[in-house]
């Protein structure tokens, strides 16, 4: 994961989202609004060069 530059509250949203967790759940958990839940998970898309968590769930299942 170093290579794509994910900061440390990406990449634990990362971890999150791959156990399947929707943003609510997500920002409840980490207590941060679901708006910074959104910008995070769209940095990550960006950073990885994905449009959804399928994707996500695809490319770190092939590396």
């Amino acid at each position: 994961m170093d290579k794509y530059e994910l900061i440390q509250r990406e990449r634990e949203i990362l971890a999150l989202l791959m156990r399947g967790w929707k943003n609510k759940v997500i920002a409840r958990e980490l207590f941060i609004s679901e708006n910074t839940v959104r910008v995070h998970v769209y940095n990550i898309y960006k950073k990885l060069g994905v449009n959804n968590r399928l994707a996500i769930l695809e490319l770190l299942k092939n590396r």
